[in-house]
């Protein structure tokens, strides 16, 4: 585990630096930013990285889903567990264009799907006519963005339920440790939201962790991606909300991303 810089806490929590800092995993931070993608780069939205050998993914009612984001591994740092090189590919059903629910969560690939290359082939191998695609601009990514990419040291999220364990929060969360009467969890919660573009590192919840209960769930121990809603980045889900797709470490480590579990929450 690699804790370098080292996590900045308020002066309030320094106290509890070990018990926090026990909790670090390694998480790389997505930055949306300027410049044009081509086929092969890490993006939200856009055209995908597509060999002519493989069909374009469609949702449960036959169309096909738009792109979400594309990850090439090539061109990022390297964190446990996750690829060094090829191109991780998430879709999203246009369902999720107009959400109805407030949280919508599934572990079957019929409305999202998740695809991953090892390795690349040239672009004459690939699909360049994407013109079968319907364009909408109320899919929650609202134009194709590159991106960037930021390594670093992320404690147990405020919402994650594994906090209960690092933290004994149940002895905590009531302790004031500021002079304007802020409680640990106060303070924690406007800290460590965790409500950031990621790969790695812990989710936000908006509601409470939904794996907290379930064994099967609790299997899905790894934040795979997260993408949030941010009006300045062009970025919205429902109203206000966040996209969270969760593996297993071991299939992660394998390269089997074939179960994942799905999660779409608006406030």
């Amino acid at each position: 585990m690699q804790t370098e810089p080292s996590i900045y806490l308020p002066a309030q929590l320094e106290c509890f630096r070990n018990a926090i800092e026990s909790s670090a995993v390694n998480s790389l931070r997505i930055c949306p930013t300027n410049g044009k993608p081509s086929l092969t780069d890490s993006k939200f939205a856009g055209f995908p990285y597509l060999p002519k050998s493989y069909l374009h993914p469609k949702d449960s009612n036959g169309v096909f889903m738009p792109l979400l984001a594309q990850i090439n591994f090539a061109q990022l740092p390297s964190i446990p567990h996750f690829p060094t090189d090829g191109v991780l590919q998430f879709f999203l059903s246009t369902k999720f264009n107009h959400p109805l629910e407030e949280k919508s969560e599934s572990i079957f690939q019929q409305d999202f799907k998740v695809r991953y290359f090892p390795s690349l082939l040239d672009k004459n191998q690939l699909i360049h006519d994407f013109s079968y695609l319907e364009t909408s601009n109320d899919f929650p990514v609202h134009k194709e963005v590159k991106l960037a990419f930021h390594h670093t040291a992320e404690p147990v999220s405020a919402s994650d339920y594994r906090r209960e364990h690092y933290l004994a929060s149940s002895k905590l969360k009531n302790q004031f440790v500021s002079e304007d009467g802020r409680t640990f969890d106060d303070l924690y919660f406007e800290k460590f939201m965790a409500a950031e573009h990621k790969l790695g590192g812990y989710p936000y919840f908006i509601e409470t962790d939904s794996r907290r209960d379930s064994t099967l769930l609790k299997k899905f121990d790894t934040l795979l991606f997260q993408i949030v809603s941010n009006d300045e980045q062009g970025i919205m889900y429902g109203d206000s909300g966040i996209l969270k797709f969760f593996i297993n470490k071991q299939n992660l480590s394998k390269r089997d991303f074939s179960v994942i579990y799905f999660i779409a929450e608006q406030f």
